[in-house]
């Protein structure tokens, strides 16, 4: 049976207007749950690239970790079932190890720091993250680390006297360290964290307060060391294959914007952490402060077990040296 050529055209047109339509549905994953700020962060972004694209580009959503924890979105992406994610750095760290540098315990000890460090070595982890077949489009931070346990700790040794169990990301850095401490850790996928805490497979949570409060962890972890462990910074970013695809006259508003919107979630959560700790204090949370004597402790611990890893398999030595450096120069001049 003949095709009228007419039809055939038609229907030629209907298919590129189909592949045009799917090449420009970018699929966006994370784990921040729903109504969380990050969560309302990617739905207005979600809204700008519509906007700025005449509705070309249709971003979709897939929030709380539907898709699996980060390793598993990292790897969606390598293989093309999905475009994009929004990762906190145990997801970075699949894709750019040597990022790891930023999150080392004790090294940043605040957000002027950390946005001075980031930002001096900005291009340098953007370059990475090309190189290896993604595009950063924003930076974001979830906050700062503090150890969230079911007894109070205070030393390094209090781990032990109160037989906590550590939790380490699934497949991800530091359980070596810890167990080189003497502690007990185990592996658990985000997705299981809450399960894992209800059933006392881990009783010890290294993660920010926003995190605690909006996963609900916190009353199964009701005690929370004062200590700022570190930040947790993360970025979103998109595969390049997929980033090629997308008309290149929108790529400069496209990044202008998700930066933007990534310094603002940046600056929210500074004020939302401080609203989020003292929520969880309502609630049955206690502070623990932590003495000068307690400090130098953990300092010590970090450096003697846990930095030995990292400089073996994540931070090359001369990177650390560098960022070392940067931070001296930086609190240096902020004293002046």
């Amino acid at each position: 049976m003949m095709i009228n050529k007419d039809i055939q055209k038609a229907l030629l047109v209907i298919i590129l207007m189909t592949t045009m339509v799917w090449s420009q549905t970018v699929k966006l994953g994370s784990l921040a749950p729903t109504n969380s700020p990050w969560h309302e962060t990617m739905l207005t972004l979600g809204e700008d690239w519509s906007e700025i694209s005449d509705g070309e580009i249709r971003m979709k959503l897939y929030a709380g970790g539907i898709l699996g924890d980060e390793a598993d979105m990292v790897r969606k992406m390598r293989i093309g079932q999905l475009h994009a994610a929004a990762l906190t750095i145990e997801g970075l760290m699949y894709i750019i190890p040597e990022f790891d540098v930023v999150r080392m315990p004790m090294l940043i000890r605040n957000d002027a720091e950390l946005n001075h460090v980031r930002d001096v070595m900005s291009d340098y982890f953007r370059d990475l993250l090309e190189e290896r077949g993604f595009i950063l489009l924003s930076w974001s931070d979830a906050g700062w680390v503090h150890l969230f346990t079911n007894a109070p700790v205070i030393y390094p040794e209090d781990l032990n006297k109160t037989n906590q169990i550590i939790f380490i990301w699934a497949g991800g850095s530091g359980k070596r360290g810890w167990m080189d401490a003497g502690y007990n850790a185990v592996e658990v996928a985000a997705p299981d964290i809450f399960m894992s805490l209800q059933t006392g497979l881990i009783t010890t949570v290294s993660t920010t307060p926003l995190i605690a409060l909006s996963y609900q962890w916190f009353p199964a972890v009701p005690f929370v060391t004062e200590m700022k462990a570190g930040p947790l910074p993360g970025a979103i970013v998109i595969t390049k294959k997929k980033w090629d695809r997308i008309s290149k006259e929108f790529h400069a508003p496209l990044l202008k914007r998700s930066a933007e919107r990534g310094k603002a979630l940046s600056k929210e959560v500074v004020v939302l952490e401080k609203e989020a700790m003292r929520v969880m204090q309502e609630n049955g949370l206690t502070l623990s402060p932590i003495p000068d004597d307690a400090r130098s402790k953990w300092v010590e611990m970090v450096e003697t077990h846990m930095y030995p890893e990292i400089l073996e398999t994540e931070v090359p030595e001369d990177l650390f040296i560098q960022v070392k450096g940067i931070l001296k120069e930086f609190r240096n001049n902020s004293k002046e």
